[in-house]
């Protein structure tokens, strides 16, 4: 058996984060953020819908040393008070002074730029609040040209076996790994929602269906990506997340099994 993924340097932030991470929007509750976060998961991403089974998580395991983990929230607020609103209620429900990451969809047709939603993030910066920008959104081209911005650390990019786009409009536009000007790179929808792991054998060809640790295997043996987020939607799933972690990285030929079901899913 191949050895276990091992941590990563979260890009420019220079944060060592352990290469699965944890998303809030599928039901995951405290003990399974304790769990995850004894199993060394440090990297928690409390966004669109902030349930409080993981903020009592992260509540919990912020007493066991808040500079150990890396707390990102999003922000869909029109305007700078609002941001600042949803800032600071985040502050409160999660117990702690400051995130790690604030993020903001950024869409094809409007791309972030210096104005109110980047003015209210950097005063919020400022004041210590929120240490780190961070940008997603299914516009892939647009990621080429956020990492020359220098207020722009990490990138939340799409990446599964079925849309594999960024393996050529992200990755080889980015810096090279260990470049101080290369920003932090987590991939989210691994399972492509859901659509890898609930395949008809028939659409894809008789080959066998992935299960959920597999994807998450998939996106972490791409060595462009530092952090691949999970949707556990209990303590089940969390665990099954984590052992894909002990598996290790996927041989080649796991590999091209899971490109060729990627593809089939794809047509």
């Amino acid at each position: 058996m191949a050895d276990k993924f091992q941590n990563r340097t979260l890009g420019r932030v220079g944060f060592d984060v352990h290469p699965l991470g944890v998303g809030a929007s599928y039901g995951v509750g405290a003990q399974g953020i304790e769990e995850a976060f004894d199993r060394g998961v440090n990297y928690f991403y409390w966004a669109w819908s902030r349930r409080g089974g993981m903020a009592e998580g992260i509540r919990r395991i912020s007493k066991k040393g808040r500079e150990k983990i890396f707390i990102v929230i999003t922000s869909l607020a029109p305007s700078e008070f609002m941001i600042r609103r949803s800032v600071e209620g985040a502050l409160r429900a999660l117990g702690t002074d400051y995130v790690d990451g604030l993020q903001f969809y950024v869409r094809k047709d409007r791309p972030l730029s210096p104005g109110w939603q980047l003015d209210a993030a950097l005063k919020l910066r400022e004041e210590g609040k929120i240490r780190h920008i961070c940008a997603t959104g299914h516009h892939r081209p647009n990621f080429a040209a956020f990492h020359k911005e220098k207020f722009m650390d990490v990138f939340h990019v799409r990446y599964n076996a079925v849309h594999r786009g960024a393996e050529t409009e992200v990755f080889p536009h980015l810096p090279p790994k260990g470049d101080p000007a290369r920003p932090g790179v987590v991939a989210f929808t691994v399972t492509c929602w859901r659509k890898l792991i609930n395949a008809s054998p028939s659409r894809i060809g008789g080959l066998a269906v992935p299960t959920a640790g597999d994807c998450y295997r998939f996106s972490m043996s791409n060595n462009n990506i530092d952090v691949t987020l999970c949707g556990a939607a209990n303590e089940e799933q969390m665990r099954h997340a984590l052992d894909a972690v002990d598996k290790g990285p996927m041989t080649e030929d796991e590999m091209e099994w899971m490109r060729q079901v990627g593809a089939a899913l794809y047509k």
